[in-house]
């Protein structure tokens, strides 16, 4: 996986649920859920501000297109 040498801001674990439950509400209202686990702890990594954008796309890319 590149770097991008951007530097993430963490979050605790009440505001990445919070976080979190406001990707979930989006998605819900434009009638989208997500099922999969792995994506799922992607999205939870990038919400507590362990992962960049650019990390999570990668592993998601990784997990589905397997690249």
């Amino acid at each position: 996986m590149a770097t991008t040498g951007t530097k993430t801001t963490r979050y605790t674990e009440a505001e990445a649920a919070d976080r979190l439950a406001f990707a979930d509400a989006a998605l819900g209202a434009a009638g989208h859920e997500v099922t999969d686990p792995v994506l799922n702890e992607i999205a939870a990594r990038f919400a507590r501000g362990e992962i960049s954008i650019e990390e999570a796309g990668e592993l998601g890319d990784w997990h589905i297109l397997g690249r």
